[in-house]
């Protein structure tokens, strides 16, 4: 699946967000309405932010390279030619 560079170098941001978000919102809710909201949305979120800390952390700095062919090898799993031992 092809996604926006922008869209792609941003999501660990996004994963980060909604873990923050769903820990917000599942506190309030815990606390509000009934502690099944608060194990649940603090779960969720702190999944979602190691989730992200994971993508991070993971994710190789692509290096610009002068030809197509150079670029696809680099990023294409496609090409991936196990080594002859």
């Amino acid at each position: 699946m092809w996604l926006p560079n922008s869209v792609y170098e941003r999501a660990p941001h996004y994963w980060l967000f909604i873990g923050l978000l769903l820990i917000i919102v599942g506190m309030y809710l815990g606390f509000e309405v009934n502690p099944v909201y608060l194990y649940v949305g603090v779960g969720l979120g702190v999944g979602s932010c190691l989730w992200s800390a994971r993508v991070f952390a993971r994710r190789k700095p692509r290096q610009p390279e002068a030809r197509l062919d150079d670029y696809l090898d680099q990023t294409c799993e496609l090409n991936y030619k196990p080594d002859d031992n």
